[in-house]
């Protein structure tokens, strides 16, 4: 008899996050993360075992199946441990800590995360995957198990040790963030242009020939990318904006991209974009429309980059009928993400065998596909399959036409197959940066299913996790955003990155739409981040990524300081500062952005800093564009709105009085637009065409 394993669900069955319910008939006696499970630990005196992953996470699978489910361990887990699970994306905050203490510990994180505390939640030892039994060199899951026990129950003092070290750690690299390395520039020299050209000219240097950083596996780094951009269209930007398109192009025609469905896996496992981990998390998908969306919109004048162009508008309209075709919950959010495995093998969903084309095509459009998408028989993945990249040049527009429906039948096909599993819950501020891609590409692209996404999204934010008055009105009370939407019920509040995040994609559906009870709620949600989330500390300010734990079961108050797959939520909300301070004339937002801008950047990083030197970018190379009512005013907009210029805001009735002072319409009432830079205004503006040629100006 094995005593301790449970002989029905755990406890985890009453959750409603799947990855935990993916876990409730493990024989471990799991907890969720609370208080209850650390006062279990405090009452029996016992280690606590912090295991932390998601729904989508091939390897959390693979130590599950090998560990949690087998009997033995969880026996071992339950005689010696109070075991907790842990959903990163419903509890970032937590997952934050101990990603944060296992780089302190000298090792890099990911997941699963697995992490040996006290019963105060303090880690003393943490790792990632653990084989189930020792070899090769590298310690199993078990004998970790008993160890670290041991270690707990007999050499107390050296816990300790460790716990003080790691703890002391997690402030120091807070520090660092915030106050930047020693020798660092002085904070008057950082507010210039030169900072945003520096920042591009070294992430040009850190890329490859293959497009993005340099290394593998390969990650899309979507902020980082942005960088590059903002630093294109600069004074010497010419490296800065081959890196992007480089960057950007590799990213449609590898294996990352799901040239049959649409959308993004999560990354590369090689330098060549080709293989990826075939989970797709909405996070990447909603940023890549955008950074597709802005290449498009740079080469999209360019004669040279025709076939370029053609190859990003089909998939930005592919990728937006992903998000709406198996993302999308009925109650309008879109779902989190999609399992990499399918059937227990990896990737078996989206790979094929020349075999298996011809079967869905026949032979002869088998072998144009195969030939165009590098269908061997030899494959370039597991048991002889191969992950579909486009190995030829763009042909005419006919053939690309046959090819886009051959990729239809394909699709069609691979319907029939076992579907990988979907984390259904609807996470805010992944939600939020589907809205700001999807508008980007209706802005690039007008396709007008993007908007309506959008749209449907918002307003689904808006009264499902928006609670009080964030715009109903014109008085803007205060507001609370939960974070995480599933089976119906709204929990967790919401973190700075759902603030943040949201914030801006309310801004972007008021530009979009001419609505502004949407610029009322993001800017009710940027009075909750100064409020709650920002604070000053011994003379400088930190910026949070929770509000204050009143429930005491944190170890520690993450602060939000560097860009991860996602931007920072401090990087964001500084941009929005910038953005309401200069369109509603709110001085106090101004200052406190350029307060953080002065005290984060001297020092700071592009590569892990790259959201903070976008807001700067913002700060010093705004276009404000008014236009006046009247017929031509749509159009306008749209030509405006299409153009490659990262920093341009619209001036809408919201703004403040004086950015519409003195700009009347053309002769017979006819729009004509303003286009402002710093304190001064263009002459108006009549035609998209000059609008366009007034925005695409390089030097700045």
């Amino acid at each position: 008899i094995l005593l301790g394993c449970a002989a029905m669900a755990n406890r985890l069955a009453a959750s409603r996050s799947p990855y935990l319910r993916q876990h409730q008939d493990n024989p471990v006696d799991w907890w969720p993360w609370g208080g209850a499970a650390f006062a279990e630990a405090r009452r029996l005196d016992r280690p606590v075992f912090v295991s932390i992953g998601y729904a989508a996470c091939h390897w959390c699978h693979v130590m599950a199946h090998e560990s949690f489910e087998d009997p033995r361990t969880a026996a071992l887990m339950n005689a010696r441990y109070v075991s907790i699970k842990v959903d990163r994306e419903e509890l970032p905050e937590v997952d934050a800590i101990y990603l944060a203490a296992i780089q302190v510990q000298g090792e890099g994180g990911g997941w699963p995360l697995s992490a040996w505390c006290r019963p105060d939640g303090k880690p003393f030892f943490l790792g990632t995957y653990f084989p189930p039994v020792s070899g090769r060199g590298r310690a199993g899951f078990a004998d970790m198990l008993t160890m670290l026990a041991d270690a707990y129950a007999d050499e107390r003092a050296k816990v300790d040790e460790n716990v003080d070290a790691l703890m002391e750690g997690l402030v120091q690299v807070d520090r660092f963030y915030r106050v930047g390395r020693p020798g660092a520039v002085a904070a008057e020299a950082v507010v210039t242009a030169q900072t945003v050209i520096a920042a591009g000219r070294t992430v040009a240097q850190r890329c490859d020939g293959r497009g993005g950083l340099a290394g593998a596996p390969k990650f899309p780094n979507s902020s980082v990318h942005e960088v590059l951009g903002r630093a294109a269209r600069l004074p010497f930007g010419a490296p800065a904006r081959a890196a992007y398109l480089g960057w950007a192009k590799a990213m449609i025609t590898g294996g990352i991209y799901d040239h049959v469905g649409g959308g993004w896996a999560r990354y590369a496992v090689d330098d060549r974009w080709l293989v990826p981990h075939f989970e797709k998390m909405l996070y990447d998908n909603g940023q890549l429309l955008a950074i597709s969306a802005d290449a498009l919109a740079l080469v999209a004048a360019d004669p040279a980059e025709a076939s370029t162009a053609a190859a990003l508008r089909e998939v930005l309209v592919d990728s937006v009928a992903f998000l709406d075709r198996e993302l999308t919950d009925p109650a309008g959010g879109l779902f989190a993400s999609l399992d990499a495995d399918s059937e227990g093998e990896e990737g078996r969903y989206y790979v094929w065998t020349p075999a298996q084309v011809r079967a869905a095509l026949g032979v002869v459009d088998a072998l144009q596909l195969c030939r165009a998408y590098g269908v061997t028989d030899d494959g370039n993945f597991e048991h002889a399959t191969t992950v579909l990249s486009r190995v030829t040049p763009r042909g005419a527009g006919s053939d690309e036409r046959a090819l886009a429906e051959l990729r239809q039948r394909l699709l069609a096909a691979r319907a029939a197959r076992v579907r990988p599993g979907t984390d259904d819950k609807v996470l805010t501020g992944w939600n939020a940066l589907a809205i700001t891609g999807l508008l980007r590409a209706w802005a690039v692209t007008a396709h007008a299913p993007a908007r309506a996404l959008a749209e449907r999204v918002g307003h689904f934010l808006a009264t499902r996790m928006l609670s009080g008055d964030g715009g109903d009105s014109a008085g803007g009370a205060a507001v609370t955003l939960a974070r995480v939407y599933s089976q119906g019920q709204v929990e967790h509040e919401g973190t700075l990155d759902d603030y943040a995040f949201t914030a801006r994609a309310f801004l972007d559906l008021a530009e979009a739409t001419g609505e502004a009870a949407w610029w009322r709620r993001g800017v009710a949600l940027l009075e909750v981040v100064r409020a709650r989330f920002v604070a000053e500390v011994g003379g400088e300010l930190v910026v949070y990524l929770t509000g204050a734990d009143d429930s005491g079961v944190l170890v520690h108050r993450p602060e939000s300081h560097h860009d991860g797959a996602m931007p920072s939520g401090a990087g964001v909300a500084v941009e929005q500062l910038v953005r309401v301070g200069l369109i509603a004339d709110d001085r106090a937002a101004l200052v406190l952005a350029e307060r953080i801008l002065r005290e984060r950047l001297p020092g700071a990083q592009p590569v892990a800093q790259a959201r903070l030197y976008c807001a700067l970018d913002t700060l010093l190379h705004h276009d404000v564009l008014v236009v006046t009512a009247g017929a031509g005013a749509d159009d306008l907009r749209a030509a405006a709105r299409a153009c490659f210029a990262p920093s341009l805001m619209l001036a809408g009735p919201w703004a403040a009085p004086s950015w519409h002072a003195g700009k009347a319409a053309g002769p017979g009432g006819v729009a004509r637009a303003y286009l402002c830079r710093g304190t001064t205004c263009s002459p108006p503006i009549d035609t998209p065409a000059a609008l366009v040629a007034a925005l695409v100006a390089t030097e700045r």
